[in-house]
């Protein structure tokens, strides 16, 4: 048995991609001063700040805890991938939880947060990989309600 087949392949790719793209962006916004607006249209800010907390800024000041939970978490998320492989919803749902939880990770590990700088609206202040993260709870939400649906049409 193959730990990784195959079929996870363009899991894997999401998971690489998402992570450059998340790098990328932060290392750009990085340039800047901390706490700097870099841009401002209408609903759209793009601003540099560090969280301490998890997405969207919740449970600020727990940086330290996160450092050590998240590699668990990458742990299990892995794991939720390979036995979920034949779904393909729930494939892309973990792959993408996986990159942003390893994008925010990796920050965690050389800043004392991690970096966020897009502002919609009067939504906190998030980056590339809590996107991703949002994008896969919503999956898994999706998959959800499908598996919902067909039991309770099968009824």
């Amino acid at each position: 048995m193959k730990l990784f087949s195959k079929d996870l392949y363009p899991a894997l790719l999401t998971i690489i991609l998402v992570i450059i793209f998340d790098q990328i962006t932060k290392t750009i916004i990085a340039n800047n001063q901390l706490n700097s607006t870099i841009y401002e249209f209408s609903f759209l800010k793009i601003k540099y700040v560090l969280n301490t907390g998890v997405a969207f800024s919740l449970f600020t000041g727990i940086n330290d805890i996160l450092r050590y939970f998240m590699p668990l978490a990458v742990i299990l998320l892995f794991f939720l991938l390979y036995s979920y492989r034949d779904n393909i919803i729930l494939k892309f749902a973990f792959s993408l939880q996986i990159a942003g939880a390893i994008g925010n990770f990796i920050d965690r590990l050389h800043k004392p947060g991690v970096i966020d700088f897009i502002g919609i609206g009067w939504w906190p202040l998030f980056n590339i990989a809590d996107s991703a993260i949002t994008i896969g709870l919503s999956l898994l939400i999706l998959d959800t309600i499908i598996k919902i649906k067909n039991d309770y049409g099968t009824k």
